[in-house]
């Protein structure tokens, strides 16, 4: 029983490291050297909602600089459970992820820190996606939600 009880855990912990890696084999890490250049115009912004009793706050928006290159901001207030380690952004089309349809979200990256963060994007997001929303991976809940508009 102990070997199988084994075995199921580290079967599902490969199950979950291949969910944080993208298609190209990557792991979707946020990048520290994403460039925003110049001045950048807001497409659409929200105020994160906290859920599953965690302090998630700031505001999350969608913006281009000057470059045209898209990102996904974190504002400088934002912040939410860390402790867990695998805190994701994602994209999606309502307030709750449906991780079993790809066609609702689009995962954004993985989020290691509180405060301002540009996340690129390679464009505009399908306008599908109405709302962004924080997830904790290791337990499968959400941490919080924002409407985009």
């Amino acid at each position: 029983m102990k070997n199988y009880l084994k075995l199921a855990s580290l079967a599902l912990l490969l199950s979950f490291l291949v969910s944080c890696i993208s298609e190209d084999g990557n792991p979707n890490a946020p990048d520290d050297k994403t460039m925003v250049m110049g001045q950048l115009d807001l497409i659409k912004s929200g105020t994160l909602t906290a859920q599953s009793s965690t302090n998630t706050r700031g505001t999350v928006s969608i913006v281009k600089d000057n470059a045209g290159k898209y990102f996904l901001r974190l504002s400088e207030n934002f912040t939410t459970k860390f402790s867990t380690g695998t805190v994701t952004v994602y994209l999606a089309t309502s307030q709750t992820l449906n991780l079993n349809s790809s066609s609702t979200f689009q995962l954004v990256s993985i989020v290691g820190k509180p405060g301002e963060q540009f996340f690129a994007l390679p464009g505009l997001p399908d306008s599908k996606f109405t709302h962004a929303i924080i997830w904790c991976g290791a337990a499968a809940i959400p941490f919080g939600f924002a409407p985009l508009n």
